[in-house]
Order: structure tokens, then C-alpha cells, then sequence
């Protein structure tokens, strides 16, 4: 396929960390901790604390899952790119937000009141739009989890898996146990949790971990030609695969059959296959609307 041209620069929005998760603009006391940016149909979030190797606390999490609700309702949002500032993606869940009852009432993933609404890899499964990490540094607890909740995982030579949990006294959250497990099953996922050990680059991809690994100084730019192919095909199908193939990791074979039937049935009503069965006719590249 032909790449197409690069999307140009529309908004910049800087999320503060408060109870309500609204967008505003950060202060030189307290540094907005996600950053926001649309390039024409895609969405660019760049976690903003790398001062703590971009720890998430509670404000991060409510701005990071918002974003992603409110792109997927967008009718021009196609693609959300997550990645991070400075030398880290993430080093977990800020110990501040977890470390007392107290903080942890106000967690959005911590017992007794834990939020599926506010917990990302939900999120992120939950969205029509493909959502692609860009792992810029090491991913540890918590980080790794996030990383792992992404639909497509692209990780910079220079950074790493760190399922750090036991070694500070925890079990794995977020999701990773079954994420985790999905990917490399359930020995595999035992080891690597129990081991606790940094999980380097090329064993992730080995592993299927990442889908790929590319030069530290490459990583948007690969990132972005992944989001721009993505954004520029049929939104509906490409909507309904990723809801087909997370659904059969629980289902059967017959009741994606029948998935699959309905789905297509929708999708040979569209203007997005019409105009892909006449690019085939006159043999030339498709020019799909999403519609």
C-alpha cells in the first residue's frame, strides 16, 4: 500500500491533574500530566510526568482514559498513538497515589472500590479505534500493563518490560495477568511474573510481546506511518476485526461464525466497500471515507 501523506498538526491540549479531569492549562507549580495533540484524524497522548518516569497517578489515569472515550465518539477520530516524555513510558503507579488508605480510596484501580471505566486497558479494548503504543523507555508494573492493553506495540531499542510486581511485594494489576497470559500462556506468563526480571527488546518480540522494535530515534515516525495507514482505511471494518478477534479469545467457533455473518452483512451496505470493490475494478488504490 501506498503511504499516504502526512496528516498536519490541528491542537495541542494539556490535561491537569483534578478530580473532574477537565482540559486545562498547566501551571509552571504543576506540570499537566497528559499531553494531547490531533494530527487531522489522530490522536497523540504523551504521558507528561518524566520526572518520575511518568508514574501514573489517578489524575493521569482519569485524563488518559477521557481522552481515549472522547476520541472514539469523535466521527473524525480514527487512531489514538499512546507514548511518554523523557527517558521512560511508564514506572508504574505513583506509590504516592497507593501507598495509604487514604490515597488509595481515591484510585481508580485500587480495592475496594475499583472503576472499569477509569481502568485503560478497558478502555482501550473497549474503543473502536485501534489505540498503538509507542514504548519510548522501560514499562514496569503498572507501565507494562498499560503497554500491554495497547492493540499494537511498537518498542524502542532502548526500552523494556519490567514485570517488577513481586519484587515489591505485589501481585500483577491492571490487566496484565490476562493479558499477559493471552499472549504467552499461562507458564510462561507464571515465570515471567514470578521472576520479576527486566524482559529486554528482542526477547519482547520474541515472546510477541511488541509487534515491533525499531531505533530509539525512529519510534513516532513508525508509529505514525502505522496510525496514518490505519486512519486512512475503512474505520467500520477495521472496527469490527478488532472486536472479532478479541472476542474469540472467549468465544466459539460458531458464535463468531455468526458474529462474522452479521458484521459482514453491515459492512457490503457500506460506501467504504463499494468504493473498495471499484478501486479493484479500475485498479487503483482504494479511497475509503469510513462510511
Amino acid at each position: 500500500l501506498t503511504r499516504p501523506a502526512p496528516f498536519p498538526r490541528v491542537q495541542r491540549k494539556h490535561f491537569r491533574d483534578t478530580k473532574e479531569s477537565l482540559p486545562m492549562t498547566s501551571t509552571e507549580s504543576e506540570p499537566a500530566p497528559v499531553l494531547y495533540e490531533r494530527r487531522g484524524p489522530i490522536g497523540i497522548l504523551t504521558l507528561n510526568r518524566p520526572e518520575t518516569l511518568n508514574a501514573m497517578n489517578a489524575g493521569m489515569v482519569d485524563a488518559l482514559c477521557t481522552i481515549v472515550k472522547e476520541l472514539d465518539v469523535d466521527p473524525d477520530g480514527k487512531v489514538l498513538v499512546l507514548t511518554a516524555a523523557g527517558k521512560g513510558f511508564c514506572s508504574g503507579m505513583d506509590v504516592g497515589d497507593m501507598g495509604t488508605d487514604a490515597t488509595a480510596r481515591r484510585s481508580p484501580i485500587v480495592w475496594p472500590r475499583p472503576r472499569p471505566d477509569r481502568q485503560a486497558p478497558t478502555v482501550f479494548r473497549e474503543a473502536n479505534i485501534p489505540i498503538i503504543a509507542a514504548i519510548n523507555g522501560v514499562a514496569a508494573g503498572a507501565g507494562m500493563s498499560l503497554a500491554l492493553g495497547a492493540d499494537i506495540r511498537i518498542m524502542s531499542d532502548q526500552a523494556r518490560f519490567y514485570p517488577i510486581f513481586l519484587k515489591r511485594g505485589l501481585m500483577p494489576d491492571m490487566g496484565l495477568s490476562f493479558t499477559l497470559t493471552k499472549l504467552v500462556g499461562s507458564q510462561k506468563a507464571l515465570e515471567l511474573i514470578w521472576n520479576a526480571d527486566p524482559i529486554d527488546p528482542q526477547e519482547c518480540l520474541r515472546l510477541g510481546l511488541v509487534n515491533k522494535i525499531v531505533p530509539h530515534d525512529k519510534l513516532m515516525d513508525t508509529a505514525m506511518e502505522w496510525a496514518e495507514r490505519l486512519a486512512s482505511g475503512p474505520s467500520m471494518a477495521i472496527a469490527l476485526a478488532k472486536r472479532s478477534v478479541y472476542r474469540a479469545e472467549s468465544g466459539t467457533l460458531e458464535s463468531e461464525l455468526e458474529f462474522g455473518s452479521f458484521s459482514q452483512q453491515r459492512l457490503m451496505g457500506s460506501q467504504d466497500f463499494a468504493e473498495g470493490y471499484r478501486s479493484f475494478i479500475e485498479k487503483r488504490p482504494p479511497r475509503f471515507k469510513g462510511e
